[in-house]
């Protein structure tokens, strides 16, 4: 307090004023960094217009600090003799305003790359193919590793380190890394093979081995699948890339199958009658391709004569196969009554041999 005290009794005229000169200094690119910033977000960004909008910007904030660090950093200058900061002092304070800034940006640029950019939504009206959830994520994720790593190396060169030493120190021991995280290599490995081969997306309902579920997420390390049971399961990608996948989304029609035992006795000309009857009530549903259906009398069995029915169904979702599957199952088996033909069961007989 003393020490302060002292200082403002020492103070002249002439560093009265630079410190009220500074303090304006600060104060001026302080209110003119929201009008700044505003103007450089409608000059590169036309679109947004609203206040709203620009304001919502993730370069917003980060221009108006640098704005802020740029006065304060006139301010520092302008004070330096007043305050007796040395030029080392002033050095660090640069170097620490330096290394902020390259943070700001790298983070402005990170949460500003999303589905909703220009970017991406030109990349979308050019291409050919639609760029799906999945491939938009990864494309982002990887650009984001990118700019964090490019903003963490410029970090490190402004801290006096030799990047090209550091570099070399991660090539010296990478070996070690790379045995320590085996299977994260793998699965990143594993999540840009999904990503090139693209055997399903998000939204898909696939099966893995003995997991089943909708895909939820497809992140480097891993892919979140949401079961049956409403749990989220998530998998390495080490393991899906090497696993056989059943994408369920890409079916363009599901298989009916019936295998119609009659018993040995039935008439043939009533297993005639069946198969006419079923054919033709199958050519009546919709629901049906037509030049799928196969109904033929297969083969003679110990225990009766196998009639096997096979069609084709469009419809791919499961839940509504399975209920037009009923459908037709209740009307073979009225079929069956109708023509009084019973299905066989699966009997055996036993004879037992008397020696006396």
């Amino acid at each position: 307090m003393e020490k302060i005290v002292e200082f403002i009794e020492n103070l002249d005229k002439q560093k009265m004023l630079e410190i009220l000169f500074a303090i304006g200094v600060i104060i001026v690119f302080r209110v003119l960094s929201s009008l700044i910033s505003k103007l450089m977000i409608k000059i590169l960004r036309p679109k947004n217009k609203e206040n709203k909008d620009i304001l919502q910007n993730p370069f917003y904030l980060p221009l108006r600090t640098i704005f802020t660090f740029i006065g304060i950093y006139i301010a520092l200058n302008i004070l330096k003799d007043t305050f007796q900061i040395n030029a080392e002092t002033l050095a660090i304070i640069t170097k620490i305003m330096k290394i902020l800034m390259i943070l700001l940006v790298a983070k402005a640029f990170g949460e500003g790359l999303d589905e909703k950019n220009g970017v991406f939504v030109k990349l979308k009206i050019k291409s050919d193919r639609e760029i799906d959830k999945s491939t938009r994520n990864i494309i982002l994720r990887t650009i984001k590793i990118i700019i964090y790593i490019v903003a963490g190396f410029m970090v490190i060169s402004e801290l006096g380190y030799n990047i090209s030493g550091f570099i070399t120190g991660l090539g010296l021991s990478g070996v070690v890394i790379t045995l320590a995280a085996q299977d994260t290599a793998k699965s990143l490995i594993g999540g840009i093979a999904i990503f090139l081969d693209r055997p399903f997306k998000i939204g898909d309902y696939i099966k893995v081995d003995a997991y089943e579920g909708t895909v939820e997420d497809i992140k480097f390390r891993s892919t979140s699948i949401r079961t049956l049971d409403n749990a989220v399961l998530h998998i390495p990608n080490s393991e899906m890339a090497i696993s056989a996948v059943i994408n369920y989304s890409e079916i363009k029609k599901r298989r009916y199958y019936a295998n119609l035992t009659l018993e040995l006795d039935t008439e043939l000309q009533k297993v005639e009658n069946v198969k006419l009857k079923i054919e033709q009530m199958l050519l009546k549903k919709d629901y049906i391709i037509q030049d799928s259906i196969i109904i033929r009398f297969q083969e003679i069995s110990d225990n009766g004569m196998n009639v096997v029915v096979i069609a084709y169904v469009n419809k791919t979702n499961y839940a509504e196969f399975l209920r037009v599957k009923e459908q037709i199952n209740y009307e073979i088996m009225s079929i069956l009554q109708s023509e009084n033909v019973e299905l066989a069961y699966n009997t055996q007989t036993i004879h037992v041999k008397n020696e006396s």
